[in-house]
């Protein structure tokens, strides 16, 4: 079964790519954060029955536009009768003027996008978004939805405010418990990054979930802070060699299928 991460969140698990984190809201609706990899679907399905019972999912809520974020959304969508969010920044009008559409061009802005066809072998399939977000707004009962944009024009954090839990998508990683920024390459605008980064932060609750390692299940507001207040180093040989040993794990990660302890 999924990790509980605080009341009425569940990390899931035998997912590849982002995170997926499943969120009840206060009156019971449920909601998905991240889909991860298209190969995901069944994994998704299979951690979320057993805490939804006969519940539908009710939202997919895309922190942003990225294909290791939304990959799963579009048949997940198709099977569960979900609603896709995501910012407006992220989107297009789809063919035919037929409502929205994430847009291809946001894959622009990612780091890997040279090798992203080649590794998940397709095409990137148009995915619609029925909840188009341009400001701070409540979806759900106890969940709201602030905009952060900066590492893509539509980047969004939702925030389930009771118990105070909040999901950053890329806005900072976790790497042993500790935050880091994305890399500036896989930002699409670096000064709006930091405007969003300080932004959040001052209003950040004390639990994260991070689109990408391990949740902060105590400190996060502060160890957020700490991060915007902190300038990126200068380049350097010995930076270049951190950011490489960290992209590598990074990479290694994100393509691994994150499985529950052995115990389970």
């Amino acid at each position: 079964m999924a990790d509980l991460v605080a009341q009425g969140v569940w990390w899931l698990h035998r997912t590849r790519g982002s995170n997926v984190y499943l969120v009840e809201a206060a009156d019971g609706q449920l909601a998905l954060v991240d889909t991860g990899f298209g190969s995901n679907v069944r994994a998704i399905l299979d951690e979320v029955r057993p805490v939804a019972g006969e519940r539908p999912i009710a939202r997919i809520l895309l922190t942003h536009g990225h294909f290791d974020h939304t990959g799963a959304a579009l048949e997940l969508r198709n099977r569960t009768g979900a609603l896709v969010v995501a910012g407006r920044g992220d989107c297009a009008q789809a063919p035919g003027g037929s409502g929205w559409a994430i847009a291809r061009t946001t894959g622009r802005t990612h780091p890997w996008r040279f090798l992203s066809r080649l590794l998940l072998r397709r095409r990137v399939t148009l995915l619609p978004v029925d909840i188009v977000l341009e400001e701070e707004t409540d979806l759900l009962p106890g969940l709201r939805a602030y905009p952060t944009p900066g590492h893509t024009p539509g980047s969004f954090c939702y925030v389930a405010t009771v118990p105070g839990v909040a999901f950053i998508g890329d806005m900072a990683i976790s790497h042993h418990r500790r935050l880091g920024r994305p890399m500036a390459l896989a930002n699409a605008d670096n000064t709006l990054f930091e405007e969003s980064l300080a932004a959040f932060a001052s209003i950040a609750p004390a639990v994260g979930c991070p689109g990408h390692g391990q949740p902060l299940l105590a400190g996060f507001d502060s160890a957020l802070r700490e991060l915007a207040g902190r300038s990126r180093r200068p380049p350097s040989i010995a930076g270049l060699r951190r950011r490489a040993a960290r992209f590598r794990t990074f990479m290694r990660n994100m393509y691994r299928r994150r499985m529950p302890p052995p115990e389970r």
